[in-house]
């Protein structure tokens, strides 16, 4: 339930949390207005330049990220502070699948590098592109939820640097209104990105529309936002063979490229396939917290008709795992 003050800010009343969701929580008050979907909307849709990067599941390991975005001349070095990051990726595409803190000791960091990314890279005629991951979407419904406020959670990072969380959530604090204006999906040109990958076979029309409507009606207390089968939650769900051309058709791309659960479809640690290269799995478990790897980022690029996608390796290494032409 919620309503609206007259001074535009939403009320929302988590111990009357909608049916469904099945948890309660903390009520509070939106501070921050509501959000301009034509400005910032659900499925953010870019064209095609001739580099992607693709990473997620960075979870507060912002040393292994510096690394790795430097080590493949996407920024210029490690910098002194994320404010003083320099892009150096030209025209390219950087998309982040969610999941920026929590498990982790540097989120602030990580979200700081990324507000100042967006703004070098579109100077510059690239783009920065961060979207919801569930631990994010997890925060804005309840900001004391238990892996926020768990010993590795980002409530006690805010708090050791006398931020209060609610003033993130809420958007009274800059940074919150950042992140209440993330979108949940990413297409770029054939290429489809969301931190659990599961559209249930829905077109980016139809996503855009059922989100737009999930916000509007619980915030971010909605099943489609934070239920178990959700774009954002879900796992297990490319283990049918027939959902991933399906998923991909009514989307009108060919790959689908997710984070969130790293053991999908391959070994934790490395960057993992399936359906032939329609379906890739991003999330390597950089934070030193979790430490399946020192981490790992997806590049895309094209050579003639052919894309050709490779894992990164923070030494400055490129392993190519698939090509094939964008309309395969």
């Amino acid at each position: 339930m919620r309503t609206i003050t007259s001074l535009g800010a939403f009320v929302f009343f988590g111990a009357l949390a909608h049916a469904g969701c099945g948890h309660t929580r903390t009520p509070y008050t939106v501070v921050s207005p509501p959000r301009d979907w034509s400005t910032y909307p659900a499925i953010v849709t870019v064209d095609r330049g001739p580099l992607v990067y693709a990473v997620s599941d960075v979870h507060g390991g912002y040393d292994r990220l510096v690394a790795l975005l430097a080590a493949h001349h996407v920024i210029a070095g490690a910098p002194a502070t994320p404010e003083a990051a320099t892009w150096t990726g030209d025209s390219a595409v950087l998309v982040v699948a969610g999941d920026l803190f929590d498990k982790g000791p540097k989120a602030l960091e990580a979200l700081a590098l990324f507000e100042t990314l967006e703004n070098e890279a579109k100077a510059q005629g690239g783009r920065v592109v961060v979207a919801f991951g569930n631990h994010e979407a997890e925060f804005l419904d309840d900001p004391s939820n238990d892996k926020a406020t768990g010993s590795d959670g980002i409530d006690a990072e805010l708090h050791a640097d006398s931020i209060d969380p609610l003033a993130i959530a809420n958007g009274s604090d800059p940074r919150g209104v950042w992140l209440r204006n993330r979108p949940f999906g990413v297409r770029i040109g054939r290429w489809f990105f969301a931190h659990a990958g599961n559209t249930k076979g829905r077109s980016i029309a139809e996503l855009e529309a059922m989100f737009r409507a999930a916000v509007a009606a619980h915030d971010y207390d909605d099943n489609e936002i934070i239920g178990s089968d959700s774009l954002l939650e879900a796992r297990g769900w490319y283990s049918d063979p027939s959902i991933a051309p399906r998923y991909t058709a009514a989307l009108d791309v060919t790959h689908i490229v997710f984070g969130h659960q790293p053991s999908a479809l391959g070994p934790t640690g490395e960057i993992a396939m399936g359906a032939e290269g329609t379906l890739f799995r991003i999330d390597c478990g950089m934070s030193p917290v979790v430490n399946d790897s020192d981490g790992r980022m997806l590049r895309v690029r094209a050579e003639g008709d052919v894309d050709i996608a490779e894992s990164l390796q923070p030494d400055g290494s490129a392993r190519e795992i698939w090509r094939g032409t964008p309309g395969r």
